[in-house]
């Protein structure tokens, strides 16, 4: 069976993600499901809130900053050795991005000059509540290496390919944008959307940990980190 251009589109890289995953929008909208549906939506115009955010989508960043220690030795643009200050468990949630932009944000980021120097910054209020005495924090950023940001639009361009070669299983010219037709007379239909989500969701529709940070000091001290921080 011939190869429909959609999928050669996205494999050439000819045609942008953002054009292909438009394409695809068309339709896997005729499979009506929503989980689908909000994943396409999501790498479009951006994840609404860190919950729906897809794994692949969760990156471990480097924690830098500006400290003094002793009251005598400053230090800018360093790693910051929290492990006498907080937990690992904070650390590690610290150091958690949920990157919610949709990808041609995330691409235009790897396009710009300041793409090895992307983060977040942690509000100085944090900051603040956790230093002590002899080890004093000015203002601290996770950084998101550029490698991790590539990650992301490399997993999107394939799992891309994944679901239209799945499509081509079951459908015939997926060109034209319309499989309804095809969808009524489908015994398979069910099967194709399971798998599709699995392509997605990495085998597991269950996605993020809502409670994880809402529950823990650092989600107390100032909500929803994640979702107001500011980028650089």
């Amino acid at each position: 069976m011939a190869r429909s251009q959609l999928l050669k589109d996205a494999v050439s890289g000819k045609e942008s993600i953002e054009n292909i995953l438009l394409r695809l929008k068309v339709i896997l909208s005729d499979l009506d499901n929503e989980n689908i549906m909000n994943w396409v939506n999501g790498e479009l115009q951006g994840y609404k809130d860190k919950e729906s955010v897809p794994s692949y989508r969760i990156l471990k960043g480097s924690i830098i900053g500006t400290y003094l220690v002793n009251f005598s030795v400053k230090y800018k643009d360093a790693p910051v050795p929290l492990e006498f200050l907080i937990s690992k468990e904070e650390i590690d949630e610290l150091r958690t991005v949920r990157m919610t932009d949709g990808i041609a944000t995330i691409q235009n980021i790897l396009r710009g000059e300041n793409r090895e120097n992307y983060g977040f910054v942690i509000p100085t209020a944090y900051c603040h509540a956790i230093s002590t005495d002899d080890f004093q924090i000015a203002g601290m950023r996770v950084r998101v290496g550029s490698n991790q940001l590539d990650g992301i639009v490399s997993c999107v361009k394939s799992k891309l390919v994944e679901v239209i070669m799945e499509l081509e299983k079951e459908f015939e010219n997926l060109d034209e944008l319309d499989i309804r037709s095809q969808i009524k007379e489908n015994e398979s239909v069910k099967q194709v959307i399971y798998n599709i989500e699995n392509i997605i969701y990495d085998k597991s529709v269950k996605i993020g940990d809502k409670n994880k940070i809402e529950r823990s000091r650092i989600g107390h001290l100032f909500g929803h980190l994640w979702e107001g921080r500011d980028k650089k």
